[in-house]
């Protein structure tokens, strides 16, 4: 098969969308070996899994404690394998999912069995959908965010129904979405102009009947049935009858098979996907194209992710350059516009890697930018709500809601949040000469012997944090910042760290073509 990435630019541009961010020869070895040698390696490579290290940490934390764990060591975990693992479409993916698939921070959900959670999306990646759909429901994390842990069937004695939290989710957020839906992501009409909803509210009273009778065996393996709660009468969601007599896996089963099955979820799960990956605007060509290899891989399999992660970052769309007429005849009037902003998470890695950040300490990595919602707006399994960081469709007010576009990532971009990033980004550039044990540290030898020539120094930044994309207008803007520093008499590590801070805080690096 020939290469569709052909040259460094476009290897670039791939790179920056699959993965956490070039590091070092990451572009120039994609354009050596092409495209699909490049997805054959990546697929092949052992997941790097986060409990290990995390348990690493924390043993190393509290030595003769007893072994503890805190949302910092997850977050040590995550950063590591972000900036130094090598199966980096895996981890992009696993972190896409987890977009997807919301479960939240404590009281509920405990850092060490967040972690496990996690492990779930790394390790079902490049699984099969249907796969996903199981383990996630039957992970007692999510049992226990969503409240499907110990849902009962109904006790007339006591006037209690089964939960029907988890129920309503399955369907809303993991499958279907609210409205049917027509093959490019848009909306299904009936005959009077309306949508049509995809599910009501008997059916998510019927499945949570379905999905009664489970309980958590051990905090980190799948739950159990537990029969005795399990509703054995007949059931009947979206039409389709739910035989008496059924266990509850063969219930579960059902249901799973229903909705992996329906019209929607191929279309619906395909553009979050791709919002994630790739662009916030994505044609209905783009969409189209993406949901019809979700349906089949071309060797009839069903929700392929490794297919489906192909199909979105090989577009066409991407790979000619251009957003594409927005449907595959062409009549689209709408206009759609490429890339998206980066939300804070993929600019601290993006950046992290371009300086090839370290820990200090050989038994674990601490320093980790203080995470929460108080920080810089965004931590890994860290979402206030199931309906994650931001909506999927957020337009900020004015020239995106006027030209019918979304930003969801805007949600993140508070003014304490941009600043408390910058904060975050100046304290690692200045982090150079740190041998604190408990920190981060980079190499800066690569910067010091270009900084006096500001034209090869601008070329070293170019290559390294933007894989040569760097607007013409932006380099003659630090060129100028480099010329005007030196007549005023700046000290070599002054320049650098100004230069790298103009790097992460321009439109160019935050933003993702």
């Amino acid at each position: 098969m020939s290469n569709i990435i052909n040259n460094r630019e476009e290897a670039a541009k791939f790179i920056f969308r699959a993965t956490f961010g070039p590091k070092g020869s990451d572009i120039d070895n994609l354009v050596a070996m092409g495209e699909e040698a490049w997805f054959d390696q990546q697929f092949n490579l052992e997941p790097s899994l986060h409990t290990p290290l995390m348990r690493a940490y924390s043993a190393a934390s509290y030595t003769g404690k007893g072994v503890e764990f805190s949302k910092e060591q997850r977050y040590s975990a995550w950063f590591n394998i972000g900036i130094t693992g090598a199966d980096q479409l895996r981890q992009r993916t696993a972190f896409a999912l987890s977009q997807i698939f919301v479960v939240g921070p404590a009281p509920k959900v405990f850092p060490h069995y967040a972690v496990e959670y996690y492990d779930i999306l790394v390790r079902n990646s490049f699984g099969n959908v249907r796969d996903i759909l199981e383990a996630i429901t039957l992970s007692p994390v999510m049992g226990k965010y969503l409240s499907l842990a110990n849902s009962k069937k109904h006790d007339p004695l006591t006037n209690s129904y089964p939960d029907e939290n988890f129920a309503r989710e399955l369907m809303q957020l993991f499958t279907l979405g609210l409205n049917k839906l027509n093959m490019d992501g848009s909306e299904k009409l009936d005959a009077d102009g309306n949508t049509i909803a995809t599910y009501s509210q008997n059916d998510i009273e019927e499945l949570a009947r379905v999905l009664t009778g489970w309980r958590l065996d051990t905090n980190i393996t799948p739950m159990k049935q537990l029969t005795k709660y399990h509703d054995y009468d007949e059931k009947v969601v979206w039409g389709q009858v739910f035989p008496a007599g059924q266990t509850g896996y063969e219930d579960l089963t059902q249901a799973l098979d229903f909705l992996f099955n329906h019209s929607n979820t191929a279309i619906f799960l395909s553009k979050l996907l791709i919002k994630r990956l790739t662009i916030s605007n994505p044609t209905p060509g783009y969409i189209r194209r993406v949901a019809r290899v979700f349906r089949d891989n071309g060797f009839g399999v069903r929700g392929d992710m490794k297919a489906i992660i192909k199909a979105i970052l090989l577009d066409r769309s991407l790979t000619d350059g251009h957003a594409d007429s927005g449907t595959e005849t062409g009549n689209s009037s709408k206009k759609y516009h490429f890339g998206k902003a980066k939300e804070p998470l993929i600019v601290l890695t993006n950046f992290c890697r371009a300086l090839d950040v370290t820990s200090n300490d050989p038994s674990r990595w601490w320093d980790v930018f203080m995470l929460s919602q108080g920080g810089v707006g965004q931590a890994p399994l860290f979402a206030e709500s199931v309906f994650n960081f931001y909506e999927p469709d957020y337009a900020p007010e004015g020239e995106f809601s006027e030209k019918g576009l979304t930003a969801p990532e805007f949600t993140l971009f508070t003014m304490e949040n941009l600043i408390n990033l910058s904060n975050k980004l100046w304290k690692r550039i200045q982090s150079w000469d740190n041998d604190k044990t408990t920190s981060w540290s980079w190499n800066k030898t690569i910067h010091d012997n270009a900084i006096n020539e500001p034209l090869t120094y601008i070329e070293l930044i170019n290559d390294v944090f933007y894989g040569g994309l760097m607007s013409e207008q932006l380099q003659s803007y630090m060129l100028n910042m480099l010329d005007d520093m030196t007549i005023r008499g700046l000290s070599d590590d002054k320049k650098i760290e100004e230069a790298l801070f103009v790097v992460q805080c321009s439109p160019e690096f935050r933003c993702q073509e």
